[in-house]
């Protein structure tokens, strides 16, 4: 999988699934200030994450990274 088909599967389930705002979605965006993301939706990212990419976040994970750029490099970093 490339980057490029993490972004955009991340970035869909996002504007789909936690109704983000498309527009606020780039990669300097921070989680919890310019998207808002609740404990509830890292919890959601996470199982997303273990659902499409392989593998599960470590406990907490998700909510240790800033920005939507940390979530991209998490998810490259450690999919099979």
């Amino acid at each position: 999988m490339t980057r490029q088909d993490i972004r955009q599967s991340l970035n869909d389930f996002f504007v789909n699934h936690l109704e983000y705002d498309e527009a606020a979605i780039r990669p300097e965006a921070s989680l919890k200030e310019d998207l808002g993301m609740t404990s509830l939706d890292a919890v959601e990212t996470s199982l997303f994450i273990r659902s499409n990419f392989g593998f599960q976040p470590e406990r907490g994970a998700i909510k240790s990274l800033q920005t939507l750029n940390d979530v991209y490099n998490y998810i490259e970093q450690n999919a099979q």
